[in-house]
């Protein structure tokens, strides 16, 4: 397919499933949580993760913006320097908030961004930088893969930013959707979505907001026939409660654990209903 730019792709495309409401680095989506892939000169997954948990800590930046106030680390370890975005916030009120609607019950919770991670892993979608549970100076909170050398959506756009190949670029918006859709991530933005339009990489951030507890879907989806890998299919269809408890023990409440499980079927049903989720085995 030609090359196209952001704006001509996105503009209509990304609103539709953005509103509705990997680090997979690579030109591939990732199959399995721990398949080996480069990130940040580490030789798979499971070892970024592990040097996320242990590396050393040698300097901390105020990132400069976002009302979480994250930092950036920069971390070394036998040699290898890696810097991730560490979040401490941990937010929950029933007074009156307003983000993109009236909400009585508000969370902003540094743990949803691993649960986040662990859930896109156990679609096999691959789009949320690696994350995990990380106590620095005192303080408990996330640790996520920086990026390098990406730019957010928004910037892409307003710059007018070539794309290579569309068709994955549109498969990944799909994966968005499938990803927003199962945790209730209805903040989604052209500014939590990272690009390496150069490369075709695509990566999802931000949603320490997510994981809302409505046993229905969100109100707003992507209508458009867009093809889904048989692999995220698959994983899709077997995703149960007890998978779920199992990942998501200590990160979510037993209530947020069960909206999951149902909006999943809920998804399911609805891809199935519009003939875009393949039937698998």
């Amino acid at each position: 397919m030609t090359r196209t730019t952001f704006l001509a792709l996105v503009g209509t495309t990304l609103i539709n499933v953005a509103l509705a409401p990997q680090p997979a680095a690579g030109d591939e989506l990732a199959s399995e949580r721990h398949a080996c892939i480069d990130h940040g000169g580490m030789s798979c997954e499971q070892d970024l993760e592990e040097f996320l948990r242990t590396a050393d800590v040698v300097e901390i930046q105020e990132v400069g913006d976002g009302i979480t106030r994250p930092r950036r680390v920069t971390l070394r370890k036998g040699g290898r320097i890696c810097r991730a975005v560490f979040k401490t916030v941990d937010i929950t009120s029933t007074d009156l908030h307003y983000t993109n609607r009236l909400e009585q019950i508000f969370t902003d919770r540094y743990v949803y961004e691993v649960a986040a991670y662990r859930i896109d892993r156990l679609l096999g979608i691959g789009l949320v930088p690696v994350t995990v549970l990380r106590e620095i100076d005192g303080e408990v909170g996330s640790l996520q893969h920086w990026i390098e050398n990406s730019v957010k959506m928004q910037d892409a756009i307003d710059r007018n930013l070539q794309v290579g190949d569309t068709d994955l670029l549109l498969q990944r918006l799909m994966l968005m959707y499938i990803l927003d859709a199962v945790i209730y991530n209805i903040d989604r933005n052209f500014n939590n979505v990272l690009v390496r339009p150069g490369q075709d990489q695509f990566f999802l951030i931000d949603h320490s907001r997510a994981f809302r507890t409505h046993k229905k879907l969100p109100s707003l989806k992507e209508e458009r026939p867009i093809p889904i890998p048989e692999h995220v299919a698959e994983q899709l269809r077997e995703l149960d409660l007890e998978a779920l408890q199992a990942e998501l023990d200590g990160l979510l409440s037993t209530r947020q654990i069960r909206s999951l499980a149902k909006r999943s079927e809920l998804l399911v049903a609805d891809l199935d209903s519009r003939g875009v989720l393949p039937h698998t085995g």
